[in-house]
């Protein structure tokens, strides 16, 4: 997505502990900035994970630049656990003379440190394909590369164009924001697009290039939709498109659609098509995952460092779990911090991916046999493109009931149906740490039959997963 030239003041902060890489958590601490090799998970936008090889986990980005510190030539990261993330370098050595015939097609000044964005990497046989985006922001002057290696480390050859796009085409396809995705025969696709035109699906041939005409699956002109992700999932025999809906730096937030075909229809809860997308109708279009929310914690200790404008994700799907990576912002630090989480995501009993309120810290995620009762913090996501975040408020879990709203009840199989305020809701409630604060919370997320999710995450905090003792 969208290059970020982001300045900022040196302040004399401390960076995370030695030899530690930074986190969500970390945001905020300005000499971060002069640390690549600390950044952790930090200054990742447009996130895309993937497996290795190697088994290790791979997360490439786009080229944000912070300061006077430039990476451009797509940032890499890797992990063996999800949660500490190393930061590697840049994919291309010297971006401005391996991606040269990119950069001359989206006009990138790379003097300015124009550099790429929104990459992902994709298996092809015994090689592995590196697809990612050149242009400017609110250009359709775009086009997407692609570069070869025999490993996610690199080094990384570029073989050129793969689909691009003219100036002032905002009624066509915008060549950015790819997504390469393997069908079950093995067939391999790509989305692609961005607010000019809607988002399209191109089949791509043997060597990784575009053959055929384009599909359009999702938006239109005029839409706020970008950074698709398409994955398929056994169990449900569903294709799922994932999109990020408006303004990066401030009403970002995660949509799904699914579909039984790859080139769609996909639909919503409601039956309605993706293809329909137009900015006057976003709101009802799409079951919103998760947008921009603060919890709010013990009494006089205010609100969280909260979460604002998460989006552009990439999804994995490894064995039975299935993880959402995602970068976002705070609701109180300037937009130019940004990191990246991995959160797990769980299926409703209608096949419907849902997002767990905390980040991914190494939990077990298996099935709870009992809910805690007591006070929980209550985020109702909605349907709209929030700029201001969805506060959360307090609600009492109490022998079955959800205080004097409604009713809740935990299945053998670990899974939860909830009653809010005469609304119906399925989902799932695992442990989790809690983002900010430590210690373990019970977590609880929904969908209700209409595409609307809810959050529940649990005030008091455990000494260990599944422990009834509270942390004082």
């Amino acid at each position: 997505m969208k290059l970020l030239f982001l300045l900022l003041i040196i302040f004399s902060l401390g960076l995370p502990g030695s030899g530690l890489c930074a986190s969500f958590s970390d945001l905020g601490k300005e000499s971060l900035v002069r640390d690549p090799a600390s950044w952790g998970a930090v200054n990742a936008h447009d996130p895309s994970i993937v497996k290795g090889d190697d088994g290790r986990w791979y997360v490439f980005s786009t080229d944000a630049s912070v300061g006077d510190v430039h990476r451009c030539g797509i940032q890499v990261r890797v992990s063996d656990d999800l949660i500490h993330w190393e930061y590697l370098g840049t994919a291309f050595e010297d971006y401005e003379t391996q991606c040269a015939e990119e950069i001359r097609a989206a006009g990138l000044d790379p003097a300015k440190h124009q550099g790429l964005w929104a990459p992902e990497a994709v298996k092809a046989g015994g090689q592995w394909r590196l697809y990612y985006s050149a242009s400017t922001f609110g250009s359709t002057r775009s086009a997407i590369g692609m570069a070869v290696s025999d490993s996610l480390a690199g080094p990384w050859t570029d073989q050129g164009i793969v689909v691009r796009s003219d100036a002032n085409a905002v009624s066509k396809p915008n060549a950015i924001d790819p997504c390469l995705f393997t069908d079950p025969s093995g067939k391999q696709y790509m989305t692609w697009g961005s607010f000019f035109g809607g988002i399209w699906l191109t089949a791509l041939d043997e060597n990784g290039f575009a053959e055929g005409e384009p599909v359009r699956i999702a938006g239109f002109r005029g839409c706020r939709a970008e950074g698709s992700y398409l994955i398929w999932l056994p169990e449900t025999e569903y294709y799922y498109l994932f999109l990020s809906y408006g303004s990066l730096s401030s009403d970002y937030n995660i949509r799904v659609g699914r579909s039984r075909t790859v080139e769609g229809p996909y639909l919503d809860a409601n039956g309605r098509n993706l293809a329909d997308l137009v900015a006057a109708n976003e709101d009802r279009i799409g079951v919103k995952l998760m947008g921009g929310y603060h919890l709010r914690h013990e009494p006089g200790a205010g609100f969280s460092k909260g979460i604002k404008a998460p989006g552009h994700c990439s999804v994995a799907v490894d064995g039975d779990r299935i993880w959402l990576c995602h970068h976002t912002r705070t609701q109180s630090l300037p937009e130019y911090w940004f990191a990246m989480q991995i959160r797990p995501m769980v299926l409703s009993r209608d096949g419907w991916p849902l997002v767990m309120p905390m980040s991914y810290q190494g939990e077990s995620l298996a099935p709870v046999s009992k809910i805690p009762e007591g006070e929980y913090n209550l985020i109702l996501h909605g349907t709209d493109s929030n700029r201001e975040p969805k506060k959360s408020e307090r609600i009492l879990l109490s022998g079955g009931k959800l205080g004097d709203r409604g009713s809740y009840a935990l299945d053998p199989d670990g899974r939860i149906t909830l009653t809010l305020d005469g609304m119906d809701y399925d989902g799932a409630a695992l442990w989790q740490t809690d983002d900010e604060r430590g210690g373990w919370v019970m977590s609880i997320s929904a969908v209700s039959a209409d595409g609307q999710c809810l959050w529940l995450s649990e005030e008091a905090r455990h000494e260990k997963e599944g422990a009834d003792e509270t942390l004082h």
